[in-house]
């Protein structure tokens, strides 16, 4: 595996319908398992920083817990504002491993 890439959690460790928060360095990712995928997005709400991990994962959608923004974890699309995003970060995985390369 490059070095860009870091391993953050496995993938048994990842139930579909909630996020898990793992810290590359000095970012916050929050991780979703959907079916055979794993995906990495910033883990910090761009309205009012809440916990993306902690949102209910419906699909792709994850719902912000503090006050119900929604993103499309594959994306980082917000579904209701255009304008807002947040940041993915490239998935790899290994065996059971789960790697993730943090992007910019």
């Amino acid at each position: 595996m490059p070095d860009d890439f870091v391993a953050v959690a496995q993938v048994d460790d990842l139930p579909e319908g909630r996020g898990k928060e793992v810290r590359v360095g000095e970012t916050l990712i929050a991780l979703f398992r959907v079916g055979d995928r794993v995906y990495a997005i910033d883990a910090i709400c761009p309205h009012r920083g809440g916990p993306l991990a902690e949102g209910p994962l419906e699909g792709t959608v994850v719902t912000c817990p503090w006050h119900a923004w929604q993103f499309d974890v594959a994306t980082g699309q917000n579904l209701r504002n255009p304008a807002s995003r947040v940041t993915c970060h490239e998935v790899r995985i290994e065996g059971n491993t789960v790697y993730v390369k943090v992007s910019s």
